[in-house]
Order: structure tokens, then C-alpha cells, then sequence
């Protein structure tokens, strides 16, 4: 396990930090790697009841961390298929999870956050999916998780405008539960984790394995979509862009 995840308990309640705050708490490999090894260890405790998921510093989390922009397409796709499967461990664990979003939440941040029971969010927090601006693919849920929170509709406009939303708006699409003063969404986060982590765990387990229980070929089709973009030309504009601070200039290629 390395520092890039800290795992606290207090009573039945843990708490994950991601705490690569100087990189906005991007999911690098091993911090990937550490979440999957901690929500596999959750799985079997019985002593917690429920699961806080935070970030520290500014943002929870910035998605995943961007490399060189030269990338086999065959292994983004073994990569996505891997990270989606740890997204949905996290999804289908048999406690309640919470997002405490403090800051942004973007990209596959975001998705990491669907994949979570509930969100609770600073009103300073901003989110949204802007990997369209990057000639990239939302590729980690957003396709069967957020029609699901905001409808079909609102969840095209995240994914095709790319555009930031705030906490307010958020709220009232349904994407969060809740909205907590600033700096103050671990704190609302955790009232309501302690709440949970009173309730009948068995029954609550049943609840969420029947509400998760759609599956959808979204999934695959995500994988295969982002890995067939990691072919074109728009995709290397977008991430050169990015690292060279420029507006991207996509070419349909």
C-alpha cells in the first residue's frame, strides 16, 4: 500500500483519502492499484458499516493522470476494462459508499464518484466530464451511470459540451444528495456514514445488490469506443493541446 491512499476507521465507518493533492488527486497506477487492493478488503470486514471516499487538498479528484500522448490503443483498452471492474468492485460493495467532494471532481474523478452509493459536495465543487475538450472518450460509467442520476438529456450535454457544472446545479439534476457548506463535506459526509453504519447491514447489502442489478452492454461499449479513439489523430491533438496549453485544433481525423 502506498501514501498515495489513506485508509482511516472510526468505529464502523472508513475512510479513503486519495492524497496526491500536488497532482489534483489523479488516479495514477498505483494509487489505482491501492484502491483496488483497500474496496477488495472491505468487501470481507465485517466491522464496517459504511465507506467515505475523499480527496485530499483542492479537488477529489482530476481523473486519471495524463502520460505521453503516445498510447498503444490496446493497452488503453486493457487498462479501462481493468479500471472499470475496480469501479464497479467499488459500486457493488455491500456497504453504502460516499463521495465527500471537496473541489473538482472531473473526468474518470467524476466517475469514480457515480460509483459511489451517494455524494455529498462542497458548495464550491465543480464537476463534469471535459475529456470531449481533450479529443478524449468518457470511458469509466458515464454512460449507464449518469442517465440513471440526471437522465439521458443532461448526461449527453456533460459528456458532448464538456462543460463544468456547479454544486447547486448539480443538486437539482439529481447528480449529488447533498450540498455542505465549504470545506465542510467530509463533515456531512461522515454524519450521514454514521447514520448508515447503524442500519441492518444485510438488508442494506440486499438493497443495493437489487438496485445495481441492471446490467448494461454500455460498459464494453465504452472500452471499445475509447480504444478505437486512441487511433485518431483528434485524440493526439487533444492531449498535445492540453500539454502545450493551447486550444485544440480537431481535424475529424
Amino acid at each position: 500500500m502506498t501514501n498515495s491512499l489513506i485508509v482511516t476507521h472510526t468505529d464502523a465507518v472508513a475512510t479513503l483519502t486519495l492524497n496526491r493533492p500536488e497532482k489534483l488527486n489523479t488516479l495514477s497506477v498505483d494509487l489505482i492499484a491501492a484502491l483496488e487492493e483497500t474496496i477488495a478488503d472491505l468487501r470481507t470486514d465485517p466491522d464496517i458499516r459504511a465507506v467515505i471516499l475523499t480527496g485530499e487538498g483542492r479537488a477529489f479528484c482530476a481523473g486519471v493522470e495524463v502520460g505521453d500522448t503516445e498510447y498503444n490503443p490496446l493497452n488503453a483498452r486493457t487498462f479501462l476494462k481493468n479500471l472499470n471492474r475496480i469501479f464497479d468492485d467499488l459500486e457493488q460493495l455491500p456497504q453504502p459508499t460516499i463521495a465527500a467532494i471537496q473541489g473538482h471532481a472531473v473526468a474518470g474523478g467524476l466517475e469514480l464518484a457515480l460509483a459511489c452509493t451517494f455524494r455529498v459536495a462542497s458548495e464550491r465543487a465543480q464537476l463534469g466530464l471535459p475529456e470531449v475538450t481533450l479529443g478524449l472518450v468518457a470511458a469509466v460509467g458515464t454512460t449507464y451511470r449518469l442517465p440513471r442520476l440526471v437522465g439521458f438529456g443532461r448526461t449527453a450535454e456533460m459528456a458532448l459540451l464538456g462543460d463544468l457544472i456547479d454544486a447547486d446545479t448539480a443538486l437539482s439534476w439529481g447528480l449529488i444528495n447533498r450540498v455542505a457548506p465549504h470545506e465542510k463535506a467530509l463533515d456531512v459526509a461522515f454524519a450521514m456514514a454514521q447514520r448508515l453504519a447503524q442500519g441492518p447491514p444485510v438488508a442494506m447489502s440486499l438493497f443495493k445488490d437489487a438496485l445495481y442489478a441492471q446490467g448494461s452492454a454500455s460498459a464494453l461499449l465504452e472500452v471499445l469506443s475509447a480504444s478505437v479513439n486512441h487511433y485518431t489523430k483528434d485524440k493526439i491533438e487533444g492531449m498535445s493541446a492540453f500539454l502545450e496549453k493551447r486550444p485544440p485544433r480537431f481535424s475529424g481525423e
